[in-house]
């Protein structure tokens, strides 16, 4: 064995690190040392054979193995002898191949008789098999109590009991990918700490505002649930919960196929490359661009694209943080300056979390356009994947009181339109108000989405998105006196004088209001979502 002096370790390529393992050779009983760098984004793994199990505990606790952690992203793991040993008659594959003799960079032979040594895979594999059916056999208990569950009804007992069999799985996953295990923190920060590892993970847990776990609330709401024995009737969210415990299952069998074929031929490298999906057209890569130059956009879709007189218009639903009405009209505006005028853009976006959140009544709308072939950016490969309802019941919460709106509106608006006065005060911005409230309560009819307050023209656009046919009231808009959209949005607010309109300008108000109440009628009161409510049409 070389002296204290004269230890070196090359392998590790960092002298602050170095000297930190001088310092424990020479006053440890220091076993063991063995390291593997990981070459892609991992972490690397130096794993210390300590003789006892108290100097592990210290050890482990020292504020040096967090900053190497941190900065120079290599896992330190202490572990006592008995213990790796222990472990590797189990079968453990993490001990068995980041403790092989290749990844020896210290030995004290003062304590030979505690060196670790493995054995060649075919003497191994016995042991590694059975360790991974034990893993499987328990897991199936958790699976078939689950699904008795299931058919009693028992929706709190399903998500408690799913909250155990998903500790469970990150329990297997820490221990093959860390050596450790964190029983004693949280779910979600165990989540965040595995995500490390294995950033894949955040494909399977929606984030809420506060950090934590759309699913893990669930968990949490369950519990409390039971604690004031309360039932909670959620059986919608079976599926998603089953699917995210199915994606962490099979994450441990790739752990296990892996740990496979490295301890039998060796580490080998493997680089994955993420892409951004490419817009297939000029026009749409210079519309991608401008909402990045503007946003920091986790996905964007690409949902519809749709030509009428040559004119092409682009449907994008925008996933992002914080971008309001405003901020879209903004980009909006700059794409069309960037483009000719033979192309229109009606953009949405909302957060990952409001989707989620919101699915009880939106999912009709967002399932059908969050999709794959759809996808046209996303700024991370591992964005997590929506918890659908399943199944899932779409309904028109509160049509009754939006059509009531829009139906009142109207009635005020052909008042002041037909009173013998000739006083019109107010009727702009009736009239501007009406088709606002007709176009949201109109979506939301055909499409279970209600949209915001969203420029005129985008609204408008949605509308024959939702119902191609609304197309043909499109020349009494470009009849009208002045530009429409931009008459629309300007008079969305009161104002204090009486508006100077001639008759015929009237008139195409009102015919335009009338059409499209008569289709909202047709929409919401024929097709039975509200009760009947005869409305004149006629002024």
């Amino acid at each position: 064995m070389k002296t204290i002096e004269k230890l070196t370790f090359p392998q590790i390529e960092n002298e602050y690190l170095e000297n930190i393992l001088k310092e424990l050779a020479g006053k440890c009983n220091i076993v063991q040392m063995f390291f593997t760098r990981e070459q892609s984004s991992g972490f690397s793994k130096l794993i210390i054979n300590i003789e006892n199990s108290i100097d592990a505990k210290k050890y482990q606790q020292s504020k040096w193995v967090k900053k190497v952690r941190e900065h120079l992203q290599i896992d330190v793991l202490f572990i006592f002898s008995s213990k790796i040993r222990h472990h590797y008659s189990l079968g453990d594959p993490f001990k068995a191949f980041y403790c092989r003799d290749s990844a020896v960079i210290y030995q004290n032979n003062n304590f030979e008789n505690s060196a670790f040594k493995t054995v060649e895979w075919q003497k191994f594999k016995k042991r590694f098999n059975e360790f991974e059916n034990n893993f499987h056999h328990d897991h199936e208990l958790h699976k078939w109590q689950i699904k008795n569950l299931i058919s009693e009804g028992s929706s709190n007992s399903v998500f408690t009991s799913y909250c155990r069999l998903i500790e469970y799985d990150l329990h297997w996953l820490e221990e093959l990918y860390t050596g450790n295990k964190s029983d004693s923190a949280d779910l979600n920060e165990r989540i965040n700490n595995l995500i490390q590892y294995l950033p894949v993970i955040q494909k399977y847990f929606v984030k809420t505002v506060k950090g934590g776990y759309y699913l893990i609330d669930l968990f949490e709401q369950a519990k409390e649930a039971s604690s004031e024995e309360e039932a909670m009737y959620r059986n919608e969210m079976f599926q998603a919960v089953e699917n995210a415990e199915e994606s962490l299952y099979s994450l441990i069998g790739d752990r296990f196929n892996e740990f496979k074929k490295l301890i039998k031929k060796g580490y080998t490298q493997t680089q994955e490359v993420l892409c951004d999906a490419e817009p297939k057209d000029q026009v749409l890569e210079t519309a991608v661009r401008t909402i990045l130059d503007s946003v920091n956009a986790e996905q964007i879709y690409l949902y519809n694209q749709a030509v009428n007189h040559s004119k092409t218009t682009y449907y994008l639903l925008i996933i992002s943080e914080g971008l309001g009405n405003e901020k879209l009209k903004s980009i909006i505006n700059t794409i069309k300056s960037r483009t000719d005028n033979n192309y229109s853009f009606v953009l949405i976006s909302h957060s990952r979390c409001w989707i989620q959140n919101n699915l009880y009544e939106y999912q009709n709308f967002f399932e059908k356009i969050i999709k794959e072939d759809f996808l046209i950016y996303s700024s991370n490969v591992h964005h997590p994947d929506f918890h659908w309802e399943s199944p899932h019941r779409p309904y028109h919460g509160d049509i009754d009181f939006f059509y009531k709106w829009t139906e009142q509106s109207f009635r005020q608006f052909s008042m002041i339109a037909n009173n013998a006065d000739a006083n019109y005060c107010g009727l702009t911005t009736i009239f501007s108000l009406f088709f606002m409230s007709f176009c949201r309560t109109f979506i939301f009819a055909k499409m279970y989405y209600m949209p915001n307050y969203l420029p005129s023209q985008i609204l408008w656009e949605l509308c024959t998105y939702a119902d191609p046919d609304m197309i043909k009231h499109n020349y009494l808009m470009e009849q009208f006196w002045t530009g429409f959209f931009p008459f629309l949005d300007k008079n969305r607010a009161v104002f204090n004088w009486s508006s100077r309109l001639s008759l015929e300008e009237i008139d195409q108000m009102s015919e335009i209001a009338e059409k499209l109440m008569n289709e909202l009628r047709v929409t919401v009161v024929e097709g039975g979502l509200v009760k009947n409510n005869k409305i004149d049409l006629v002024r």
